[in-house]
């Protein structure tokens, strides 16, 4: 029986699939890495993380900067990012019967709680987490699980990437996949999620099934 659920941020619970192209653009621009156009996104949207680098030309070594600068910029645009549709009433709904939801997210927590703050959501999740680093969500889901006392099959995960439900994998916490995040639904399904939704209502029906 799930009590804890730890959701993703950006592309699960915030739409902010333009900003960051927008922002990546930018900071393209300064480097000279490869511009991602409007008719590249599709595509993008099918391969995984390091295969987006690759086909953009971005160096490996330069990814923690630029994540950094990027975060940034993210809080200087943060005004202009809104809730997913639908998702204020699943957290809230999930509350009512009882359920404790939190944030993980490879975004910076001062990013998350102005972001929270702007939308009036300050108290609608127990914790806000940072994963500081890009593939290291593992680390800080079972940082999380030992702070909780709690099991993988105690709580699941929500996200949009085929990252998280890699991170999921090796400690066997269950994850909900989204499809309207930045990874397509077929990248999705090459990593086996637990479970698939296209909608917050779907999601929030699956949510109470497991609680």
């Amino acid at each position: 029986m799930v009590k804890h659920i730890l959701f993703d941020f950006d592309g699960t619970l915030v739409d902010s699939r333009a900003l960051l192209v927008k922002l990546y653009n930018e900071i393209a621009g300064q480097h000279q890495f490869r511009k991602i156009r409007e008719q590249d996104l599709a595509l993008l949207r099918t391969l995984s993380i390091a295969e987006r680098v690759d086909r953009l030309g971005v160096p490996a070594l330069q990814i923690p900067k630029l994540v950094i600068a990027g975060r940034q910029l993210y809080q200087e645009n943060i005004r202009t990012l809104h809730v997913v549709p639908g998702m204020k009433e699943v957290i809230a709904r999930l509350s009512s019967h009882g359920l404790k939801s939190s944030i993980l997210s490879s975004n910076s927590e001062a990013n998350i709680r102005l972001f929270l703050k702007n939308n009036k959501m300050e108290g609608s999740f127990k914790e806000v987490i940072s994963a500081k680093l890009l593939f290291g969500k593992h680390h800080a889901i079972r940082k999380v699980m030992k702070q909780w006392g709690t099991t993988p099959a105690r709580m699941i995960y929500v996200g949009d990437e085929l990252r998280d439900i890699e991170a999921c994998k090796k400690l066997g916490v269950p994850i909900v996949a989204v499809t309207w995040g930045y990874d397509a639904p077929r990248l999705l399904l090459r990593g086996q999620p637990d479970y698939v939704v296209n909608t917050p209502g779907e999601l929030l029906r699956t949510l109470l099934t497991l609680a």
